[in-house]
């Protein structure tokens, strides 16, 4: 049912998506309409969704999806099993001795996911080409974890960022499809309305003609005012006809353009059959059975808090990492060591220890190094910033709140909506009813000469007019379902919510 000419795998995969999960499940529950078969040769699953694949802004927000999903797994990849190779330094001079070449290579490998889980060696390497003779140095096998630190809940937040910016443009994707359906049928009753208003001049044509034809009938002069005031309201009647035609063609073919169809229009004045043969009457969404939780505003309120908690959390004012190795001969030693560190922050203070125990030597001299550092202003500007994670969270609380309280009034907005399509369906339903039977009759009583030809004419474009306001209905009905989907996330779930 889907061009071919869309070439991005993804893309075609989307619009198959949106045409079948979205779009498509109402008309496998709608009812047939029974239209004529002299309609237009198009049905509206065909155009629509030929009228999908040419919007432009879908297509780029497809492309947009395949970009998140690219971002996701970069994401995932910083996250994961890394490894980096490195020469070092490498060094080469010239002496009487020979020439001496010293290299420093190292091989470190992480894994961030656990706690900045990382191992490395490294080694300093020595070769004299004159002497042939080779020499290993400060050779360190190390490994170091954090014990307590922001990385790894860091690391958590920056994953759920990522899958959340895939599922917004995934999100975003569904919503626009939603969208451009709303504006494919929207721009389809503006048709049926033009076709209105041609009915409705119309029947306004009849009524000034059965008042021309008494005119004439009583014998009025040409040249008298009324009778050219009556023939005048005929000619113009004609005129705003012919107009209407006009702008009602124009609009037919752009419609169909941007459904990539190229159509011609003739002289019949069948405008129906240029709507599509099979508008489903589809089954009214009621808003109250969507999932609360699942109303965007609300989801993205509870979202926003939830990971802007993560990230407050995330940020400690304390944190501890160990680490300890191995160096084989040892420079500063002058002997293999084992080697342990500390590192630990409290706020403004940073601590760093660390110690060398020499071995294979009769005595005990192990290395220290450490280090501190301490800023004051950081207690102060960390007091300040748990105040204001505080007021902010405060904040997120009331936009949730408020997100609610929105759901509440869309509750009633929604239904009134309903209520007001059902018996506005209803009426019309009743008074096509009503036409069809006049029109019954009245071309009973034309066959018998006892109705003119033109009142036989307005009872039937009246139904006509009844019978486009029922097709009008039916598009409003699949306009408000859009809206209502439009309100929720995850639409999978709208087809077992029909009334």
């Amino acid at each position: 049912m889907m061009k071919a000419f869309i070439n991005n795998s993804t893309l075609k995969r989307i619009f198959c998506c949106l045409t079948t999960a979205f779009l498509f499940n109402i008309f496998a529950q709608s009812t047939d309409d029974g239209s004529d078969s002299s309609f237009f040769n198009y049905t509206v699953d065909e155009l629509l969704c030929s009228y999908l694949e040419n919007d432009l802004e879908l297509q780029k927000l497809t492309l947009e999806v395949d970009k998140s999903r690219l971002a996701l797994d970069s994401t995932k990849l910083e996250q994961g099993f890394d490894v980096t190779l490195s020469t070092g330094t490498m060094t080469f001079y010239t002496s009487s001795n020979g020439t001496v070449i010293n290299v420093k290579p190292s091989v470190k490998a992480e894994l961030k996911k656990i706690n900045n889980l990382a191992a490395s060696v490294s080694t300093d390497f020595q070769v004299n080409t004159n002497t042939s003779t080779n020499s290993l140095k400060d050779t360190k096998f190390l490994l170091s974890m954090d014990i307590f630190s922001q990385a790894e809940a860091l690391q958590k937040v920056a994953l759920l960022k990522s899958e959340r910016t895939l599922l917004e443009s995934q999100r975003k994707l569904q919503s626009v499809a939603l969208s451009t359906e709303k504006k494919f049928y929207t721009e389809l009753e503006n048709l049926l309305n033009q076709i209105n208003s041609i009915y409705t001049y119309r029947q306004d044509l009849f009524t000034d003609s059965l008042s021309f034809d008494k005119i004439k009938a009583q014998g009025y002069n040409k040249t008298s005012a009324t009778y050219r005031l009556a023939e005048m309201k005929v000619l113009t009647g004609e005129h705003n006809i012919q107009t209407a035609i006009h702008s009602l063609n124009h609009d037919i073919i752009v419609f169909y353009m941007h459904c990539g169809k190229s159509i011609t229009i003739n002289d019949s004045e069948d405008f129906l059959k240029f709507i599509p043969s099979n508008i489903p009457e589809v089954q009214a969404l009621k808003f109250i059975d969507f999932p609360k939780e699942k109303y965007s505003e609300i989801e993205k309120a509870q979202w926003t808090h939830t990971i802007n908690s993560l990230t407050r959390k995330a940020d400690k004012f304390f944190s501890l990492g160990v680490n300890g190795g191995y160096t084989m001969n040892n420079s500063t030693t002058e002997s293999d060591t084992i080697d342990a560190g500390l590192s630990t922050t409290i706020g403004g203070v940073g601590l760093n220890a660390g110690v060398s125990v020499p071995l294979g030597r009769d005595d005990f001299t192990p290395a220290f190094t450490l280090s501190c550092s301490v800023s004051p202003n950081s207690f102060i500007k960390r007091n300040i910033t748990e105040k204001t994670y505080s007021l902010t969270d405060q904040q997120e609380l009331l936009d949730i709140k408020t997100a609610e309280q929105n759901y509440n009034t869309a509750v009633v907005d929604y239904r009134q909506s309903l209520i007001n399509l059902k018996w506005e369906k209803d009426s019309v339903k009743d008074s096509f009813d009503l036409y069809q039977k006049n029109e019954e009759d009245l071309l009973k009583y034309y066959k018998m000469g006892i109705v003119t030809q033109s009142e036989y004419y307005s009872a039937m474009n009246n139904r006509q007019l009844y019978e486009v306001k029922m097709i009008i209905n039916k598009i409003k009905f699949i306009v408000y379902n859009n809206d209502v989907k439009s309100q929720f996330v995850d639409l999978e779930t709208a087809d077992s919510m029909q009334e």
